[in-house]
Protein backbone atom coordinates (compact mmCIF):
# COMPACT_ATOMS: atom_id res chain seq x y z
CA UNK A 1 0.00 0.00 0.00
CA UNK A 2 0.97 3.19 -1.19
CA UNK A 3 2.31 5.65 2.24
CA UNK A 4 0.53 8.24 2.55
CA UNK A 5 1.73 12.09 2.48
CA UNK A 6 2.39 13.82 5.79
CA UNK A 7 1.26 17.43 5.51
CA UNK A 8 1.89 20.21 9.15
CA UNK A 9 -0.89 22.90 9.09
CA UNK A 10 -0.23 25.62 11.73
CA UNK A 11 -3.21 26.95 13.31
CA UNK A 12 -5.41 24.15 12.34
CA UNK A 13 -8.24 24.75 15.39
CA UNK A 14 -10.69 27.06 13.39
CA UNK A 15 -11.35 28.91 9.48
CA UNK A 16 -8.99 28.64 6.90
CA UNK A 17 -6.56 26.01 8.79
CA UNK A 18 -9.44 23.48 9.83
CA UNK A 19 -10.65 23.58 6.33
CA UNK A 20 -7.41 22.55 4.87
CA UNK A 21 -7.09 20.18 7.41
CA UNK A 22 -10.34 18.25 5.97
CA UNK A 23 -9.61 18.60 2.65
CA UNK A 24 -6.19 17.04 2.49
CA UNK A 25 -7.45 14.25 4.73
CA UNK A 26 -9.90 13.40 1.92
CA UNK A 27 -7.23 13.40 -0.70
CA UNK A 28 -5.50 10.56 1.48
CA UNK A 29 -3.01 12.90 3.66
CA UNK A 30 -1.87 12.23 6.96
CA UNK A 31 -2.67 15.48 8.89
CA UNK A 32 -0.63 16.49 11.34
CA UNK A 33 -2.89 19.80 12.97
CA UNK A 34 -1.06 22.54 15.33
CA UNK A 35 -2.89 25.22 17.53
CA UNK A 36 -3.14 26.54 21.29
CA UNK A 37 -6.46 25.42 22.27
CA UNK A 38 -6.71 21.47 23.10
CA UNK A 39 -10.18 21.30 22.89
CA UNK A 40 -10.22 22.22 19.56
CA UNK A 41 -7.68 20.39 18.31
CA UNK A 42 -9.79 17.11 19.63
CA UNK A 43 -12.65 18.40 17.72
CA UNK A 44 -10.89 18.36 14.94
CA UNK A 45 -9.07 15.67 15.04
CA UNK A 46 -12.64 13.82 15.81
CA UNK A 47 -14.07 15.35 12.09
CA UNK A 48 -10.83 13.97 10.59
CA UNK A 49 -10.59 10.67 12.36
CA UNK A 50 -14.48 10.42 9.98
CA UNK A 51 -12.74 10.77 6.45
CA UNK A 52 -9.48 8.25 7.69
CA UNK A 53 -7.12 7.45 10.88
CA UNK A 54 -3.74 8.48 11.01
CA UNK A 55 -3.73 11.81 11.80
CA UNK A 56 -2.13 13.44 15.17
CA UNK A 57 -2.88 17.07 16.63
CA UNK A 58 -0.51 19.54 18.82
CA UNK A 59 -0.60 21.69 21.34
CA UNK A 60 2.29 24.51 19.89
CA UNK A 61 2.06 28.15 20.07
CA UNK A 62 4.04 29.42 16.48
CA UNK A 63 5.49 32.56 19.02
CA UNK A 64 7.21 29.93 20.90
CA UNK A 65 10.39 28.84 19.02
CA UNK A 66 11.37 25.84 21.63
CA UNK A 67 7.45 24.58 21.06
CA UNK A 68 7.64 24.71 17.62
CA UNK A 69 11.01 22.71 17.20
CA UNK A 70 9.92 20.34 19.31
CA UNK A 71 6.93 19.31 17.40
CA UNK A 72 9.33 19.36 14.58
CA UNK A 73 11.38 16.79 16.30
CA UNK A 74 8.07 14.57 17.64
CA UNK A 75 6.55 14.32 14.04
CA UNK A 76 9.84 13.28 12.42
CA UNK A 77 10.14 10.82 15.19
CA UNK A 78 6.26 9.23 14.43
CA UNK A 79 6.02 9.57 11.13
CA UNK A 80 8.29 9.18 7.37
CA UNK A 81 9.09 12.83 7.11
CA UNK A 82 7.41 15.80 6.41
CA UNK A 83 5.92 16.61 2.85
CA UNK A 84 4.28 19.34 2.93
CA UNK A 85 4.49 22.43 5.91
CA UNK A 86 1.42 25.10 5.90
CA UNK A 87 2.22 28.09 7.59
CA UNK A 88 -1.22 29.30 8.39
CA UNK A 89 -1.27 30.41 12.18
CA UNK A 90 -2.57 33.83 11.79
CA UNK A 91 -3.60 37.08 14.00
CA UNK A 92 -5.09 40.56 13.10
CA UNK A 93 -6.55 41.87 16.44
CA UNK A 94 -4.70 45.35 16.41
CA UNK A 95 -7.67 47.64 14.01
CA UNK A 96 -7.37 51.47 14.07
CA UNK A 97 -4.90 53.70 13.91
CA UNK A 98 -0.95 53.45 14.13
CA UNK A 99 -0.28 55.31 17.37
CA UNK A 100 -4.04 54.49 18.33
CA UNK A 101 -3.73 50.66 18.25
CA UNK A 102 -2.65 48.55 22.01
CA UNK A 103 1.08 48.32 21.61
CA UNK A 104 0.67 44.45 22.56
CA UNK A 105 -2.00 43.97 19.75
CA UNK A 106 0.11 45.25 17.37
CA UNK A 107 3.11 43.29 18.33
CA UNK A 108 1.40 39.78 18.55
CA UNK A 109 -0.24 39.95 15.09
CA UNK A 110 3.63 41.13 13.66
CA UNK A 111 5.06 38.12 16.06
CA UNK A 112 2.38 35.16 15.55
CA UNK A 113 2.49 35.94 11.73
CA UNK A 114 5.83 37.12 10.79
CA UNK A 115 8.10 35.43 13.20
CA UNK A 116 5.70 33.11 13.96
CA UNK A 117 6.75 31.66 9.78
CA UNK A 118 10.08 32.70 10.69
CA UNK A 119 10.44 30.15 13.61
CA UNK A 120 8.78 27.00 11.71
CA UNK A 121 11.55 27.79 8.62
CA UNK A 122 13.90 27.62 11.24
CA UNK A 123 12.87 24.20 12.67
CA UNK A 124 11.39 22.37 9.48
CA UNK A 125 14.00 23.20 5.99
CA UNK A 126 16.71 21.95 8.06
CA UNK A 127 14.57 18.27 8.35
CA UNK A 128 13.13 18.69 4.79
CA UNK A 129 17.15 19.36 4.08
CA UNK A 130 18.68 16.24 5.51
CA UNK A 131 15.09 14.36 4.29
CA UNK A 132 16.07 15.74 0.82
CA UNK A 133 12.00 16.76 -0.17
CA UNK A 134 9.31 18.98 1.00
CA UNK A 135 7.13 21.66 0.28
CA UNK A 136 6.27 24.90 2.36
CA UNK A 137 3.54 27.22 1.87
CA UNK A 138 3.10 30.78 3.62
CA UNK A 139 0.29 32.38 3.61
CA UNK A 140 0.26 35.59 3.19
CA UNK A 141 -3.03 38.15 3.18
CA UNK A 142 -4.97 41.68 2.99
CA UNK A 143 -2.37 44.32 2.95
CA UNK A 144 -0.02 42.28 0.61
CA UNK A 145 0.32 43.88 -2.79
CA UNK A 146 -1.57 47.21 -1.41
CA UNK A 147 -2.03 49.62 1.42
CA UNK A 148 -4.67 48.46 4.25
CA UNK A 149 -5.48 51.07 5.87
CA UNK A 150 -6.27 50.56 9.93
CA UNK A 151 -5.09 47.32 9.17
CA UNK A 152 -1.21 47.99 9.34
CA UNK A 153 0.14 45.01 11.86
CA UNK A 154 -1.35 42.40 9.85
CA UNK A 155 -0.80 43.99 6.62
CA UNK A 156 2.66 44.69 7.23
CA UNK A 157 3.70 41.47 8.99
CA UNK A 158 1.58 39.65 5.69
CA UNK A 159 3.82 41.96 3.30
CA UNK A 160 6.94 40.87 4.78
CA UNK A 161 5.92 37.42 4.42
CA UNK A 162 5.60 37.01 0.57
CA UNK A 163 9.19 39.17 0.72
CA UNK A 164 10.10 36.66 3.37
CA UNK A 165 9.13 33.77 0.76
CA UNK A 166 10.80 35.01 -2.10
CA UNK A 167 14.12 35.23 -0.56
CA UNK A 168 13.85 32.00 1.18
CA UNK A 169 12.85 30.40 -2.46
CA UNK A 170 16.23 32.07 -3.49
CA UNK A 171 18.36 30.62 -0.96
CA UNK A 172 16.87 27.06 -1.28
CA UNK A 173 17.01 27.28 -5.42
CA UNK A 174 20.11 24.82 -5.20
CA UNK A 175 17.63 22.36 -3.53
CA UNK A 176 14.47 20.13 -3.38
CA UNK A 177 12.76 22.66 -1.67
CA UNK A 178 10.03 24.42 -2.79
CA UNK A 179 8.63 27.64 -0.50
CA UNK A 180 4.99 29.16 -2.23
CA UNK A 181 3.05 32.22 -0.42
CA UNK A 182 -0.46 32.25 -1.19
CA UNK A 183 -3.47 34.76 -0.16
CA UNK A 184 -6.36 33.15 0.86
CA UNK A 185 -8.91 35.70 -0.13
CA UNK A 186 -11.70 36.42 1.92
CA UNK A 187 -12.87 33.44 4.26
CA UNK A 188 -15.75 33.63 6.78
CA UNK A 189 -13.84 33.08 9.28
CA UNK A 190 -13.36 33.86 13.78
CA UNK A 191 -11.04 36.40 11.80
CA UNK A 192 -13.08 38.27 9.78
CA UNK A 193 -15.84 37.77 12.57
CA UNK A 194 -13.90 39.79 14.51
CA UNK A 195 -13.27 42.51 11.85
CA UNK A 196 -16.89 42.97 11.58
CA UNK A 197 -18.50 42.39 14.89
CA UNK A 198 -16.03 44.31 17.07
CA UNK A 199 -16.67 48.29 17.86
CA UNK A 200 -13.11 48.71 16.34
CA UNK A 201 -14.14 47.01 13.01
CA UNK A 202 -17.15 48.22 12.56
CA UNK A 203 -15.85 51.63 13.04
CA UNK A 204 -12.38 51.57 10.83
CA UNK A 205 -13.06 48.48 9.08
CA UNK A 206 -17.17 48.61 7.90
CA UNK A 207 -16.02 48.16 4.27
CA UNK A 208 -15.16 43.77 4.98
CA UNK A 209 -18.97 43.49 5.78
CA UNK A 210 -19.80 45.21 1.99
CA UNK A 211 -17.10 43.04 0.79
CA UNK A 212 -19.31 39.90 1.98
CA UNK A 213 -22.60 41.59 1.05
CA UNK A 214 -21.27 42.11 -2.59
CA UNK A 215 -20.24 37.99 -2.17
CA UNK A 216 -16.52 38.60 -2.78
CA UNK A 217 -15.66 36.42 -0.32
CA UNK A 218 -14.44 32.56 -1.07
CA UNK A 219 -15.61 29.41 -0.58
CA UNK A 220 -14.25 27.28 2.11
CA UNK A 221 -12.53 25.06 -0.33
CA UNK A 222 -10.74 27.52 -2.36
CA UNK A 223 -7.60 28.21 -0.17
CA UNK A 224 -6.98 24.36 0.77
CA UNK A 225 -7.64 23.59 -3.30
CA UNK A 226 -4.49 25.81 -3.83
CA UNK A 227 -2.47 24.78 -1.25
CA UNK A 228 -3.32 21.54 -2.62
CA UNK A 229 -2.19 22.12 -5.95
CA UNK A 230 1.35 23.68 -4.45
CA UNK A 231 1.59 20.33 -2.50
CA UNK A 232 1.28 18.41 -5.42
CA UNK A 233 3.93 20.22 -7.71
CA UNK A 234 0.78 21.45 -10.43
CA UNK A 235 2.49 25.10 -9.22
CA UNK A 236 6.07 24.58 -9.09
CA UNK A 237 6.25 27.59 -11.11
CA UNK A 238 4.97 29.82 -8.80
CA UNK A 239 7.75 29.04 -6.02
CA UNK A 240 8.80 32.35 -4.41
CA UNK A 241 5.82 34.35 -5.92
CA UNK A 242 2.28 35.30 -4.38
CA UNK A 243 -0.66 33.61 -5.78
CA UNK A 244 -4.09 34.58 -4.68
CA UNK A 245 -7.20 32.51 -4.80
CA UNK A 246 -8.41 34.39 -6.93
CA UNK A 247 -6.30 33.70 -9.86
CA UNK A 248 -7.88 30.47 -11.61
CA UNK A 249 -6.22 27.74 -11.66
CA UNK A 250 -5.43 26.83 -15.02
CA UNK A 251 -4.96 30.32 -15.89
CA UNK A 252 -2.07 30.34 -13.50
CA UNK A 253 -0.71 26.66 -15.11
CA UNK A 254 -1.00 28.19 -18.40
CA UNK A 255 0.56 31.71 -17.62
CA UNK A 256 3.76 30.14 -16.31
CA UNK A 257 4.02 28.18 -19.28
CA UNK A 258 3.90 30.83 -21.50
CA UNK A 259 5.85 33.65 -19.95
CA UNK A 260 9.38 34.97 -19.96
CA UNK A 261 8.96 37.14 -17.25
CA UNK A 262 11.17 36.44 -14.45
CA UNK A 263 9.22 38.76 -12.09
CA UNK A 264 5.50 38.29 -12.49
CA UNK A 265 3.99 37.73 -9.63
CA UNK A 266 6.37 39.06 -7.72
CA UNK A 267 6.36 42.17 -5.05
CA UNK A 268 7.78 45.22 -6.98
CA UNK A 269 8.00 49.29 -7.47
CA UNK A 270 6.82 50.52 -10.46
CA UNK A 271 8.51 53.54 -11.34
Amino acid sequence: MEQKKIVVITGATRGIGRNMALFFAERGYSVIGTGRDSEKLKEVKTELEKISADHSMFLMDVTNSDEVKQTVRKVMQDYSGIDVWINNAGAFKAIGPTWEVKEEDWVNDVTTNLFGTFYCVQAVVPAMLEQGFGRMINLVGGGTIGAFKYGNGYGTSKTSIARFTENLCEELEDTPIKVFALDPGLNDTDMTRYQRDTEDGQRYLSGIEDLFKQNIDVPPYQAPQHAYFMAEGKLDEYAGRVVTVYDDLEMLQNKAEGTSDHEFFKLRLKK
